[in-house]
């Protein structure tokens, strides 16, 4: 049986609302009638799985009532479609500190206390994108 964690997130760099899923996903599986056999699974087509998620997206936003036709038309178009999938390089069996680094990134706070700031004379948090290069403000409450 192949295996899979996923973890729905919804939020970016400056607190802005970014949903995507972050995935674990073994690329192989152990066979049932063979013990401790490892069987790698062929290569994915990356293109290919980001338009099939993109389509079932759109279907399940059109059964829903939450999208026309019309507009999936419209953004099959666009030439940035906003989907994306991305695959980093694979963790080899006994690379524990990849694995524990990927884990605690996957689960990972939507905020960091260590870039935030409070002002309280003024009511406000001040908080400071990743590399430093923005910052965003927001009332205290």
């Amino acid at each position: 049986m192949p295996g899979a964690v996923i973890a729905i997130q919804t939020f970016g760099d400056l607190l802005s609302f970014h949903s995507h899923c972050d995935i674990l996903v073994s690329d192989g599986c152990f066979q049932r009638d063979r013990e401790n056999e490892f069987t790698r699974a062929p290569a994915f087509d990356w293109d290919k799985l980001e338009e099939l998620f993109r389509q079932k997206i759109f279907r399940l936003l059109l059964n829903e009532g939450r999208i026309t036709e019309e507009l999936i038309e419209k953004l099959g178009k666009w030439q940035h479609s906003g989907f994306h999938v991305f695959c980093g390089e694979p963790i080899e069996p006994g690379n524990e500190t990849s694995m524990e680094n990927l884990a605690r990134y996957i689960i990972r706070a939507s905020l960091s206390q260590e870039r935030m700031t409070y002002v309280e004379d003024e009511g406000k948090v001040i908080y400071q994108a990743k590399d430093g290069s923005e910052k965003k403000e927001f009332p205290a409450l």
